[in-house]
């Protein structure tokens, strides 16, 4: 089980130790250690019942189901046959999993964790992508931070290694890769353990769930392009033209438009509860992600400067942010008198948040009414908008973020929106005809009346292109 797993289930108890399951409080349900995704060893030790070993297991329907193992040797001496150790129970289950009944009802048993090598043993002497790709992981594992390599891994295992994989870069040509492309982006996206839907025609998406798709399209490229050009500059192949002539699809990092005013980010603050606020509060006094905002201690706060130091996650560099005076008296607040190691952003009841915080963010979102998929990472965006719109230089709000440069700042946040870029046009147009400027003052009040009728309710869909052939909020 990796590092990363293990702490995600550091409140799952210890089965295997006899004193720590005779520690146990009783309880109608059973204590369930997971062996594979899907598949799990159960203790029951229920408040007017003798203590159970069971086996459970998701079919393929999505119902789980269960089967009874045998007793425990929490009191009686383990035989294999009617009395069981930890070790004896596992292997009852994984006899149990292996069964033809249940393996043909069961889903497949994936390991727990994220995969962090290929799912593929590139072998013979023909060197094919899969051995570009697998020299290709050597080196984004010296440079890149742990999370974006996981990315990396889990995309070449679930896109590239079933189609590509096997090929020689000599064998590689341009329609095997238009081949490929063309069936990810005609595949609709596979969220966690779901199979992907049906293939279906490109003309049948939208225009945004295109976007997506072209989207994981490119860095699908990206990912293939850097494998080949490693593998000629390492004189792997002679073959530059490939990854030379490999281009990414134009205009599908689109501006991110799901920020919330600072009227909303007070309504989403007054329809949560506390411990949320301040993880709300934190993240909009910073524009940090939720890991690293999970990761914050009271040690961090004011370290070598007025505001707060952020340990690496998405990359390797650390960086400081600078927060004005409220964003300041805040994170002081939290920092009291507390233990220097202590995590700064807990539950109530003193536990970590773990990935709780989107169940309880989820809901106070529908509570404040605000778009349904308006998610937490929005409020990353909400700060970034927020500093652009006012003014701030795009590398000011680059450093801010911990982006490497300003490029994506510009891209993804290089925008303003209707009501701010309205206001510039009209502050700073310097007068063209005085006849034109003339009528304008004389229909002033009638402009105002219309542009106030414009704006409505919802500052999102002002301006938004729609039926150029309607007459509908003309004046």
């Amino acid at each position: 089980m990796s590092p990363t797993t293990a702490a995600h289930l550091g409140r799952i108890p210890d089965l295997s130790d006899i004193s720590v399951r005779n520690g146990l409080k009783r309880r109608p349900h059973p204590y369930w250690q997971p062996i594979t995704i899907g598949r799990f060893l159960g203790y029951s030790r229920m408040p007017c019942a003798p203590a159970q070993w069971l086996a459970r297991y998701r079919s393929k329907s999505g119902k789980y189901r269960q089967r009874r193992l045998g007793a425990p040797d929490d009191q009686l001496p383990a035989n294999g046959r009617s009395v069981f150790s930890f070790e004896q129970a596992r292997e009852a289950a994984d006899r149990l999993f292996r069964t033809p009944a249940v393996a043909k009802e069961t889903t497949d048993p994936n390991p727990i964790g994220r995969m962090h090598g290929l799912m593929y043993c590139p072998t013979g002497s023909v060197y094919t992508l899969a051995h570009a790709l697998q020299e290709y992981l050597e080196w984004k594992r010296l440079r890149s931070a742990q999370t974006h390599y996981d990315v990396i891994v889990a995309m070449i295992n679930y896109h590239i290694l079933p189609r590509l994989g096997p090929f020689g870069l000599e064998e590689l040509r341009g329609e095997h890769f238009r081949s490929h492309f063309r069936e990810v982006m005609e595949t609709p996206p596979k969220h966690g353990g779901r199979p992907a839907g049906e293939r279906k025609p490109l003309s049948s998406w939208d225009s945004e769930a295109l976007r997506k798709r072209k989207k994981t399209v490119n860095a699908l490229i990206t990912i293939i392009r850097d494998t080949l050009q490693l593998a000629w500059e390492n004189s792997k192949t002679d073959n530059d033209r490939l990854w030379r002539s490999l281009r990414t699809f134009p205009n599908v990092d689109r501006p991110r438009m799901m920020h919330l005013s600072r009227a909303e980010c007070r309504l989403l603050l007054k329809n949560s509860r506390p411990d949320l606020q301040n993880l709300i509060l934190a993240a909009l006094y910073t524009g940090c992600r939720s890991l690293e905002l999970l990761r914050m201690r009271v040690c961090d706060v004011g370290r070598d400067g007025y505001g707060v130091y952020v340990v690496p996650s998405k990359t390797h560099t650390p960086r400081f942010i600078f927060l004005p005076d409220e964003g300041m008296a805040f994170f002081l607040g939290l920092k009291g008198r507390r233990p220097a190691n202590a995590l700064l952003f807990t539950r109530t009841d003193g536990r970590p948040w773990s990935t709780y915080y989107r169940v309880v963010f989820k809901a106070a979102v529908r509570k404040a009414g605000l778009p349904e998929d308006f998610s937490f990472h929005g409020l990353r965006h909400t700060y970034a908008s927020q500093l652009v719109q006012a003014g701030a230089p795009l590398p000011v709000v680059s450093d801010q973020l911990g982006h490497v440069n300003t490029v994506t700042v510009s891209r993804t946040y290089g925008h303003v929106s209707p009501q701010v870029r309205e206001s510039e046009v009209r502050q700073r147009f310097t007068v063209l005809s005085s006849k034109n400027a003339r009528e304008a003052e004389r229909r002033e009040k009638a402009l105002g009346r219309w542009r106030a009728s414009l704006h409505g309710s919802n500052w999102r869909t002002y301006a938004t292109i729609g039926d150029l052939r309607s007459r509908q909020n003309t004046l």
